[in-house]
């Protein structure tokens, strides 16, 4: 049995967003399955822009964090945005967020 895939979800659509994606898309152990943007039509853009045709498309970030199927969340929002959309991935009614559970929780003031 192979190594599992995770299905990774992005909340924004900045273009780093796009930049992490396409490594996303090449990675053997990921995939990108969801996209989250305050506008609908912006996360539909960028699904159809990266050839994503696939991917859960919401329109806001909660969406994204609330989907089951989601294991991890990349957040290319403002810096001063990263702590807040980090806590609520990591309390995500799922269990706590890959990403939190490899670094062994995270610490925030």
């Amino acid at each position: 049995m192979g190594e599992p895939i995770i299905r990774i979800g992005i909340i924004g659509c900045a273009d780093i967003a796009r930049k992490v994606s396409c490594a996303i898309a090449l990675a053997t152990n990921a995939k990108l399955h969801a996209v989250g943007s305050r506008a609908l039509d912006k996360a539909q853009n960028f699904a159809v822009a990266n050839s994503f045709p696939h991917v859960k498309i919401y329109r806001s970030y909660e969406a994204v964090l609330d989907d089951p199927d989601v294991d991890a969340v990349y957040v290319p929002l403002s810096a001063s945005l990263h702590v807040h959309w980090a806590v609520l991935a990591a309390h995500c009614p799922e269990e706590e967020t890959f990403a939190a559970r490899e670094a062994g929780g995270f610490q925030y003031r």
